[in-house]
C-alpha cells in the first residue's frame, strides 16, 4: 500500500505539472526537467540510497505514524505550528492511505516544482525580460541544494512555495494597488508562518514599510495612491496585531516576546554544535551587541562555508551553495543605482534581508544556515536577475518651432 500511494502521488503530480507546463510553454521545459530530477532524488532516497542531511524527516515520518495509529480522528488532537503542523499533516495522509514517504515526498516534489513557475513569474513582475526570467527558472532547475530540499521529507519546500507566491503578490500590489493582492500576499505568508516563525520577519518589515510609504505621503502632500496605501496600511497592521496577540507562528520566538537577550543567546548556544559550527564564541548578552554582531552573522549565514572551514568532501556541497549566494549578492551590489529605480525589487529583497537578518541571529552552525537561507533563495534569484533589465528611458517631449515659410500663400 506504502508503495502504490507513493508512485500515485508522483503520477498525479506529473499530471499537474504536465499541465501547468503546457499553460507556461516559456518555462515548460524547466519545469519538466525539474520534476524529473526532484521525483528521482526521492525515489532514490526512498529505496536505493538515503540522502545525506536530511536530519529531521526519519524522525516526522515515525512521530506521524504514531499519530495516525488511531485513525483519522485520532490526529486532531496533535495539531500544532511549525514541525508540528507538518508531522501532523503527515500523520493525516498516513491515516488515510497508509505510512508511505514517498507520497508526503511527491507532495514536496510538486511543491518544489511549482516554485521554478513562481521564480519565473516574480522576475517577470519586477521587470525582468524573457532571457533573464528563464535564466532564474533553470537556476531554480538545476540547482542541488534547491533539489534536494524539494526530494526529502523536509519542510522546505512547504515554507518556500507559499513565500513565493507572497513574494510575486506583493510585486502586483505595488504595481497595480489593488487591496486583494495584499490580501493574497498576506495570506500566502500566513501559510508559509504556518510552517516556520521565520516568516514573521516578514511581517515586520512590511508593516514597516507600509508605514513608511504612508507617512511619505501623508507629509509630502503626495495623495496619488494615499487611499489605497492607508487601506494597506490598516490591513498590514491588522494581521501584525492578530499574529502578535495570538502568537500564531511564533513558537520560534517564544521567550524573546518580553525583550530578554539571553533567551537568545541560548538558542544560539544550542545551534553551536557539531563539525559545522561556526562563531561558537560570539555570544549576544544585550541588545549593543546583538547589533553590533548582526552584520559579521548575516555574513556568515548567506555566505558559509569559507574555504578554510572545508573539512570533508562533503563541504563541497555547501560551497557550492554558498558560492550562488555570494554571486547573486554581488550582482546585487554592482547594480544598486539601478536597484533606486526599481522599488518593487527593493521590497522583495527587504523580504529576503529581514528573512536572513532573522536567522543569522539565531544560526551558528552552516548546515543549519544553508538549509534555512534555502527558503528565500528563490526571491533572491528573482531580483538578482530582474535587475539586469534597464528601465525604459523617456525621451523627451520635442518643442515645436515655427519655421519661417520661404514661399508665400
Amino acid at each position: 500500500m506504502d508503495v502504490l500511494a507513493g508512485f500515485v502521488t508522483l503520477f498525479l503530480a506529473f499530471g499537474l505539472v504536465a499541465a501547468v507546463a503546457a499553460r507556461n510553454r516559456e518555462i515548460a521545459t524547466p519545469l519538466m526537467l525539474g520534476f524529473g530530477l526532484r521525483a528521482a532524488a526521492a525515489v532514490v532516497d526512498v529505496y536505493l540510497y538515503e540522502l545525506p542531511g536530511n536530519s529531521d524527516g526519519p524522525g516526522w515520518d515515525r512521530g506521524a505514524a504514531i499519530y495516525a495509529r488511531n485513525g483519522l480522528a485520532g490526529t486532531f488532537e496533535y495539531i500544532g505550528s511549525g514541525h508540528e503542523l507538518y508531522k501532523w499533516m503527515m500523520s493525516v495522509l498516513y491515516a488515510l492511505f497508509g505510512r508511505s514517504a514517498l507520497m508526503i515526498q511527491g507532495i514536496n516534489v510538486l511543491l518544489g516544482t511549482l516554485i521554478i513557475l513562481n521564480t519565473w513569474r516574480l522576475a517577470k513582475q519586477l521587470g525582468g525580460d524573457e532571457r533573464s526570467c528563464r535564466t532564474a527558472a533553470w537556476i531554480v532547475t538545476l540547482f542541488p541544494s534547491l533539489i534536494f530540499y524539494s526530494a526529502t521529507l523536509q519542510r522546505e519546500a512547504a515554507v518556500t512555495y507559499p513565500l513565493t507566491l507572497a513574494g510575486v503578490a506583493l510585486a502586483k500590489w505595488y504595481g497595480e494597488r489593488r487591496p486583494i493582492q495584499l490580501v493574497g500576499a498576506f495570506a500566502a505568508l500566513l501559510v508559509s508562518m504556518a510552517f516556520h516563525s521565520g516568516g514573521a520577519a516578514v511581517l515586520l518589515f512590511a508593516g514597516m514599510w507600509l508605514s513608511g510609504n504612508w507617512l511619505r505621503e501623508a507629509l509630502t502632500l503626495r495623495f496619488r495612491n494615499f487611499g489605497r496605501n492607508t487601506v494597506a496600511l490598516v490591513l498590514g497592521l491588522t494581521v501584525l496585531g492578530v499574529v502578535l496577540a495570538s502568537g500564531f507562528g511564533m513558537q520560534k520566538f517564544n521567550g524573546l516576546e518580553g525583550g530578554d537577550i539571553a533567551v537568545l543567546g541560548e538558542r544560539q548556544r544550542g545551534f553551536s554544535q557539531g563539525r559545522a559550527v561556526y562563531l561558537s564564541d560570539l555570544r549576544a548578552d544585550s541588545p549593543g551587541a546583538l547589533v553590533l554582531q548582526a552584520p559579521l552573522r548575516l555574513t556568515y549565514f548567506l555566505f558559509a562555508p569559507f574555504p578554510w572551514m572545508l573539512s570533508e568532501v562533503s563541504d563541497a556541497f555547501g560551497v557550492i551553495d554558498s558560492g550562488l549566494f555570494f554571486l547573486l549578492t554581488v550582482r546585487v551590489v554592482r547594480r544598486r543605482k539601478t536597484l533606486v529605480a526599481h522599488p518593487a525589487t527593493m521590497l522583495v529583497l527587504g523580504v529576503f534581508a529581514a528573512m536572513a537578518m532573522v536567522f543569522a541571529l539565531g544560526v551558528s552552525n552552516y548546515g543549519t544556515a544553508l538549509r534555512h537561507r534555502n527558503k528565500m533563495l528563490p526571491l533572491l534569484i528573482a531580483a538578482s536577475l530582474s535587475l539586469g533589465v534597464p528601465l525604459p528611458r523617456r525621451e523627451p517631449k520635442q518643442v515645436s518651432r515655427l519655421t519661417p515659410r520661404l514661399v508665400p500663400r
